[in-house]
């Protein structure tokens, strides 16, 4: 049985033990759309170059949610000492992630994010987007194959070693990897605009998904330390 007596600590030592506590700004989103949204975008007139424009709208991810799940349980009762436990049955995942996106100056957030809702919904396929603009249209959804695909959250700290450094070959595996299986964009929330003053415009999206698996991984980080600070340090002027 463990030991619950009560353990006096010096004040050294309890700074010693929680100096190295995990910060919430030190995070990266990866989105890998499928292959068919980017053709969908190239033959409505839409050219996006995912390794380029890509990492640029993952660093402009402002926020996101590390995911939480629960246990659903039913009561089973003893029929020999009334005893009533719970007995869990399977495992509930959240189901969506918010990710909240700085628009870039060419609005390529939004046009990723719309162009994959697009081609979910059909719009601009085979003359249809002229029919959306009618008061009257009919909606022909995608297979949800063609439009789910993977989504990965990595949290790590400031001292990861990056991609290609030498020190990456000699450490374990530090940071938590989050990989949203089945997630597509389900909502893009409204944003305001206004002439009373000005401030960054954000993109805001729900990403839906079927199930989360979180792994400890040596993922490369496409970044630096310096690029991080270089954000946070934007984001702090800005905010």
């Amino acid at each position: 049985m463990a030991n619950v007596t009560p353990r006096p600590y010096r004040t050294s030592d309890l700074k010693t033990r929680i100096s190295n506590l995990a910060q919430t700004s030190v995070y990266q989103v990866k989105l890998q759309p499928p292959a068919a949204v980017f053709n969908f975008l190239r033959e409505n007139g839409r050219e996006f170059d995912y390794g380029r424009q890509g990492e640029d709208l993952e660093l402009l991810c402002k926020s996101a949610v590390l995911p939480g799940s629960a246990s659903a349980t039913h009561d089973v009762t003893n029929d020999y000492a009334g005893v009533s436990e719970k007995m869990v049955y399977r495992r509930m995942y959240d189901g969506t992630m918010d990710l909240s996106f700085l628009v870039d100056h060419d609005y390529n957030v939004i046009e990723f994010f719309e162009g994959w809702i697009d081609y979910i919904t059909r719009v601009g396929v085979d003359q249809n987007r002229n029919m959306y603009k009618s008061r009257y249209a009919n909606y022909r959804m995608s297979y949800p194959n063609d439009y789910r695909s993977e989504v990965y959250l990595t949290k790590f700290e400031k001292d990861v070693p990056f991609a290609g450094s030498r020190a990456a070959r000699f450490v374990d595996p530090k940071q938590l990897q989050y990989t949203f299986v089945g997630a597509f964009p389900e909502s893009i929330a409204s944003t305001p605009v206004s002439y009373e003053g000005s401030s960054l415009l954000e993109c805001n999206v729900t990403m839906s998904y079927i199930r989360y698996v979180r792994e400890r991984k040596s993922v490369p980080v496409a970044t630096t330390s310096a690029n991080f600070d270089l954000v946070n340090n934007l984001f702090n002027f800005f905010f």
